[in-house]
C-alpha cells in the first residue's frame, strides 16, 4: 500500500468504528426481540444481513469465486443452526433437559469440519492457479473471510447465551467481562488492520468490510462461552 493510500484509510477508522459498533448493536438488539417457536428468526435475519454487508463491502483483494465461496460457508453455517447435526457420545451435561441436543453443540461440530473444508478447498485453489504470485496474501485472504462467514452464526446463540448468564450471576458477570475484553482486543486489531489493508482499489467502502469482520469473528465466542457455561448453569 502507497503512503496516499495509507493517509487516507487514517481517515476511515472512525466510519469502520462506527460501522462495527453499529452492527454489534443490531446483533445484541436481535436477541431481545420476542419471536415466535424456538427458532432465532430475528438474530438469524440480522446475521445474513451482516453477511452481505460483509460481500458488498469486501475488504481483501481476490475475485468473484472468493465473495461466493464466502457465502457458500456462511450459508451452510446459518443452515445448521436450525438444521440438527447427527452427533453420537454426548455428554449427559451437553444435553438439554428435554434430551434434545442443544443447537449450539450442534453447530459446534458442523463449524470444525467447515473449517476443515475451507483449509483444504483455499489450499487447493491456490495450487490450481496458473500463476501463483501473490500466493500467502490469496491463501490468507480467502480463509479469512471463510472463518468470519463461518464463525458470524455463532450470534444465533446469544439469547440463549443471555439466558444461561442470567440464571447464575457470578458465571454470568465473568462470562460477560471475558467476552467484554475479547471485543474490545478485536476493536484494537480492526483499526491496525485498517491501516495495514491493501483492499482492491476498486472495492466500496471496504472500510465497512474490515469494520464487520471482528464482529463476525466474535460470533464464535458467543456459541463457544455457551458450551462451556451450559454445565456451570444447569
Amino acid at each position: 500500500m502507497t503512503e496516499t493510500t495509507q493517509d487516507s484509510w487514517k481517515h476511515k477508522v472512525p466510519s469502520m468504528l462506527l460501522a462495527q459498533v453499529t452492527a454489534y448493536v443490531l446483533l445484541v438488539a436481535a436477541t431481545v426481540i420476542p419471536t415466535p417457536g424456538a427458532t432465532p428468526i430475528i438474530p438469524m435475519i440480522v446475521v445474513a444481513l451482516v453477511l452481505a454487508a460483509f460481500i458488498a463491502s469486501w475488504p481483501f483483494r481476490g475475485t468473484m469465486l472468493d465473495r461466493v465461496t464466502t457465502v457458500v460457508f456462511g450459508v451452510i453455517s446459518l443452515v445448521f443452526v436450525v438444521v440438527p447435526f447427527p452427533s453420537g457420545g454426548i455428554a449427559p451435561q451437553h444435553i438439554a433437559a428435554d434430551g434434545k441436543i442443544p443447537g449450539w453443540y450442534s453447530w459446534a461440530l458442523v463449524v470444525g469440519l467447515l473449517l476443515v473444508a475451507l483449509v483444504v478447498f483455499s489450499f487447493g485453489r491456490q495450487m490450481a492457479r496458473e500463476n501463483r504470485s501473490h500466493l500467502i496474501r490469496s491463501l490468507s485472504h480467502a480463509a479469512t473471510s471463510g472463518v468470519a462467514s463461518i464463525a458470524v452464526a455463532g450470534w444465533c446463540f446469544l439469547p440463549d447465551l443471555g439466558t444461561m448468564i442470567s440464571r447464575n450471576t457470578t458465571v454470568g458477570d465473568i462470562a460477560v467481562i471475558v467476552l467484554v475484553i475479547l471485543a474490545a482486543a478485536l476493536v484494537v486489531a480492526s483499526i491496525l488492520w485498517a491501516r495495514d489493508s491493501d483492499p482492491d482499489p476498486n472495492a466500496s467502502h471496504p472500510w465497512i468490510g474490515i469494520g464487520l469482520l471482528p464482529v463476525m469473528l466474535m460470533g464464535v465466542t458467543i456459541a463457544a462461552t455457551t458450551l462451556v457455561i451450559m454445565p456451570l448453569v444447569s
